[in-house]
């Protein structure tokens, strides 16, 4: 096995000091072009690749940021990390996941324990989505656990502020994209608007419902709670809130669902039924997510922006731990994308 070259032989080599080579490396501080061609000249030579260990010794940095998530198998959980991941790998940073499998009234202290570990390891930032910290009265001990890693490391929730946990917050709901929603549907005749799918006790889900009943209200539409049905986020809770709505009798037009999976198992129970969609029913999303595409019929959605917010993100928990003034913030306010699955009031109704 050939030994491997160290920085000293790379200096040596291109006739440089040691710390011009780490500035090259790093890319942080400005090197002659001439110096800075002869370095990376030797590191191609020689096909130099720095310790990463030794790295983080030397600067007290892991180069990691720690990502802890409920459900990865969730297509919003999976953008979110991609684009999360992308973003911190062209900053230089690898990431270490953790997957929490957290639902409502399931076993929390795994989260707690993977708090702990980010801590235990000494990851250089700790982003956390969903799982406790979206519900309405979150466990005791979880908000301990979330205090002592924000005392700790650099920490990024994204979600609603928690009084009393001092850390970054990036929250992504905008009432205006409902309001959007609901006027559209408005625009089109419909004055008996659902509302499907998402968790009571859950933040985002008590969001957009608020979000819905305004936007209802200000348009002048009736508020029927009969025409609210919660289950949870995914397409069996998607076909299960559009059977148990069909099962009150309750007229209604159209049904706001509260992402795309949900509108996909709505989309079957109508289908399963005789309904078609948008001629009996117009459908939106209030959350888009890639496959949605592909829907027959293509769903109108609430594009939430998830890849610009998944680099927003690692560019705010950067900011805190190289200790850099804010940058300009993405614009990530949520945009209507109109497809096939909305039409005009069917004319019996």
């Amino acid at each position: 096995m050939p030994k491997s070259i160290t920085i000293t032989e790379i200096a040596r080599e291109s006739g440089v000091s040691i710390s011009t080579v780490s500035r090259v490396l790093n890319g942080n501080v400005p090197v002659s072009p001439d110096k800075k061609e002869r370095v990376e000249a030797a590191i191609r030579k020689y096909n130099y690749s720095p310790n990463a260990l030794a790295k983080g010794l030397a600067s007290r940095q892991s180069m990691t940021i720690g990502v802890i998530l409920p459900d990865i198998s969730n297509p919003y959980f999976s953008s979110l990390f991609c684009e999360i991941e992308s973003a911190a790998h062209d900053a230089g940073y690898s990431i270490l996941l953790c997957n929490t499998l957290y639902r409502s009234g399931s076993d929390a202290h795994l989260e707690e324990d993977y708090i702990q570990m980010m801590i235990d390891k000494h990851v250089d930032g700790l982003i956390i989505a969903g799982g406790q910290q979206d519900l309405i009265h979150p466990a005791k001990t979880y908000l301990a656990a979330i205090k002592r890693a924000a005392s700790t490391l650099p920490l990024v929730m994204i979600g609603e502020n928690i009084d009393g946990i001092s850390c970054l917050f990036l929250d992504r709901e905008r009432a205006d994209g409902i309001y959007d929603a609901v006027k559209y549907l408005s625009s089109l005749g419909h004055k008996r608007i659902a509302f499907l799918g998402g968790e009571d006790g859950v933040k985002i889900t008590a969001s957009r419902v608020a979000s819905y009943k305004k936007a209802l209200s200000s348009l002048g539409l009736p508020v029927d709670e009969n025409l609210i049905v919660l289950t949870n986020y995914y397409a069996q809770d998607g076909y299960r809130a559009a059977g148990l709505l069909l099962e009150r009798g309750v007229s209604f037009t159209a049904a706001l669902c509260i992402n795309d999976s949900v509108a996909l198992g709505s989309l079957r129970a109508f289908h399963d039924k005789g309904l078609h969609i948008p001629e009996d029913i117009s459908l939106i999303s209030c959350e888009l997510f890639h496959s949605s595409e592909f829907f027959t019929p293509r769903i109108t959605a609430l594009d939430r922006c998830s890849s610009r917010f998944g680099r927003l993100v690692i560019q705010k928990l950067l900011n805190v731990i190289q200790n850099q003034e804010e940058n300009d913030s993405l614009d990530i306010s949520p945009k209507l994308i109109v497809r096939a699955s909305c039409g005009p009031v069917p004319e019996n109704n």
